[in-house]
């Protein structure tokens, strides 16, 4: 048995630290700033946050999108989101993107300029627009 363990050692203890640093490489980007002390990293999660409709002021159409609610993940320093308001950030469909021909359009998420925050995910990324009123 210790024939097993001690022969060729160093470079098992080798591939032991190049499967370690594979396995980091492969981990998702929220594991890093938590390896690295100082600024303290978090992730947080907007679930069903409405999505508003953006269109010019003299457009009188009326417009309806679904699904009406998409979930965002948010990534940055944890004090920052910690303060941040849900409020704060906005789902919008651009209706200067609606051109008639498709009926879907992508949704822009808007978050304040502060701390680095930054999205990571939202689902889903499109929604359906319907015109109801012309």
């Amino acid at each position: 048995m210790r024939d097993v363990i001690l022969n060729n050692f160093w470079w098992k203890v080798t591939a032991l630290l190049l499967a370690i640093l594979a396995w980091l490489g492969f981990q998702p980007s929220e594991v890093y700033p938590k390896l690295l002390p100082g600024r303290p990293f978090a992730t947080r999660y907007l679930i069903a946050h409405p999505v508003t409709i953006s269109k010019s002021a003299t457009d009188p159409r009326e417009f309806k999108v679904s699904p009406e609610e998409v979930d965002i993940t948010l990534s940055g320093e944890e004090k920052v989101l910690r303060g941040l308001a849900a409020s704060e950030v906005r789902a919008e469909v651009l209706m200067s993107e609606y051109k008639g021909k498709t009926n879907t359009l992508m949704i822009h998420v808007f978050v304040p300029p502060r701390g680095g925050i930054k999205l990571e995910r939202l689902m889903p990324e499109r929604v359906q627009v319907e015109v109801l009123k012309e």
